[in-house]
């Protein structure tokens, strides 16, 4: 039986523990570490602090120290870790070094991580991120994670829709790309349903991993999230 996705790879940076991933993983796109990505520097001026965002069923806000016992525990659950592409952690220093690169890299103006709660319960059930590379592109990387017990519930899409929504009207990005792994089927669907287009498949040089990528314009996004929304109310 195929199981349940929440996992989207983010873009691999020196330390692999800086953020978590999105569509590679049971949840998790995947960002490949041999590429990169031409992702949008922000004005600095919306950078200031991570904006906390809302939808029906979860609060993202920015990422802190009590979130790392449960970043360590989707860390080093081997299965979503493969997917996402991402190495398991020895110990919980590994979760204060990606806090720490997770605020860095914020404040340098490279990307925005969210940590995911459900409303109401502050349990930092995942997180999601837009990683922004070469000032004035308008494009970001989307990479995000749910813990396995959150799988198949299509809280990922939710907390996907949310971000997508804040890159393309208050962050006025003109395209989001994403990666999966090609076994990561529950993820492919949801960047389908998304709107992402298919633009190529390639093989991780890191972990040999087939993967997928997309992307999806704002034009395209921006109809079919208002659409979603409709939909959802």
């Amino acid at each position: 039986m195929e199981q349940p996705s929440s996992a989207v790879r983010d873009p691999k940076l020196a330390d692999p523990y800086v953020f978590d991933n999105l569509s590679r993983g049971p949840f998790a796109p995947k960002i490949s570490r041999h590429v990169a990505l031409p992702l949008p520097q922000v004005d600095s001026a919306s950078m200031e602090e991570v904006p906390k965002l809302t939808t029906q069923r979860l609060v993202l806000r920015a990422p802190s120290e009590r979130d790392i016992p449960a970043w360590f525990a989707r860390a080093t659950d081997v299965e979503s870790a493969s997917l996402a592409g991402d190495p398991v952690p020895d110990d919980t220093s590994a979760g204060e070094r990606w806090l720490a690169r997770s605020r860095q890299r914020f404040a340098d103006g490279r990307a925005i991580q969210w940590s995911i709660d459900r409303v109401g319960v502050s349990d930092a059930i995942g997180t999601i991120t837009l990683s922004f590379g070469a000032a004035g592109a308008k494009t970001a990387a989307l990479g995000f994670v749910l813990a396995r017990a959150h799988w198949g519930r299509g809280l990922g899409s939710e907390a996907a829709r949310e971000i997508l929504c804040h890159a393309f009207e208050t962050l006025t990005l003109e395209q989001v790309t994403a990666e999966a792994t090609a076994r990561n089927f529950a993820s492919l669907r949801m960047l389908a349903k998304l709107g992402f287009k298919h633009v190529e498949s390639f093989i991780d040089e890191f972990d040999g991993e087939r993967c997928e990528r997309f992307a999806l314009d704002v034009n395209i996004g921006s109809s079919l999230l208002a659409n979603n929304a409709m939909q959802d109310r």
